[in-house]
């Protein structure tokens, strides 16, 4: 479990909900993290920008329409919410409302490098990945979403 999920577990328990750990396959095929209650739930961490970033995003996050494998990536798979590390919270908002969101505003355009990719697909050199670049503040202007302290 990294730290990201360690928090987030943390934070449900202490609210007394129920949360359940993924098994290898589930976190790896499935793209679910936790089961809390009855709900699905995908966590990721703070992203980089860039691999030359020095620090983290919290306005900026990569989504995965592909994965690196070349099958379905975590916006169109089983998870039912995708909760986002911040400063101080998980930003939780729908998968579905995310992957409806994507599908309108991110061009079906692919780009050569990931510099480009805000709102753009990109795929990584030698993967067969398509991933694009969001702006979250932005999102939350057109999703519910909902903020789980830690």
């Amino acid at each position: 479990m990294n730290a990201a999920e360690l928090r987030f577990r943390n934070a449900c328990l202490s609210r007394g909900f129920s949360v359940l750990k993924s098994d290898n396959s589930s976190d790896m095929h499935e793209h679910w993290d936790f089961k809390v209650n009855d709900s699905l739930v995908d966590v990721k961490g703070l992203k980089r920008v860039s691999r030359n970033d020095n620090s983290y995003s919290t306005h900026l996050t990569w989504v995965e329409f592909v994965n690196v494998r070349g099958n379905k990536g975590w916006l169109q798979c089983c998870a039912d919410y995708i909760a986002f590390e911040q400063i101080n919270y998980f930003l939780i908002v729908s998968r579905q409302d995310l992957l409806d969101y994507c599908n309108e505003y991110v061009i079906d355009e692919f780009v050569n490098s990931s510099k480009e990719a805000y709102y753009k697909k990109y795929s990584r050199k030698n993967r067969k990945d398509v991933i694009s670049l969001i702006n979250l503040v932005k999102l939350k202007e057109y999703v519910k979403s909902w903020k789980l302290k830690f």
